[in-house]
């Protein structure tokens, strides 16, 4: 019985500490926070060569999340998806945002981009 039990709440550690996030979820995670952090160097390696990114747009674009608040969840969504693009709600303290993640062939990010969702009322 006492062996039956420490299983147990081993396999529940386990699932605890499972990030059921699918991969792009994670990307777009992790571009998210960086941009936050104001320091893409975290995702250097997943843009594409040649995705021209400059200083001024990420500061401006840490500023505007940051406005938010906490970081709360990014879940991939279908509606409203451009072709080819990965898209998420992420939730935010104060708003959610809409992102879209576009990726080449070799699953490195070529465009990010986001808006805030209107309010719903």
């Amino acid at each position: 019985m006492k062996r039956l039990a420490v299983l147990a709440l081993g396999c529940a550690v386990l699932v605890a500490g499972c990030s059921f996030e699918n991969k792009y979820e994670r990307e777009a995670e992790k571009i998210t926070r960086a941009a936050m952090a104001n320091n893409l160097s975290p995702v250097q390696n997943d843009l594409a060569k040649g995705l021209n990114i400059s200083r001024v747009q990420v500061a401006e674009w840490s500023d505007e999340l940051n406005a938010q608040g906490k970081l709360e969840s990014i879940k991939e969504i279908t509606t409203g998806c451009d072709p080819g693009a990965h898209c998420f709600d992420v939730k935010f303290e104060k708003h959610t945002y809409f992102e879209e993640l576009f990726l080449d062939d070799q699953d490195k990010v070529t465009s990010w981009r986001f808006k805030m969702k209107p309010d719903a009322t």
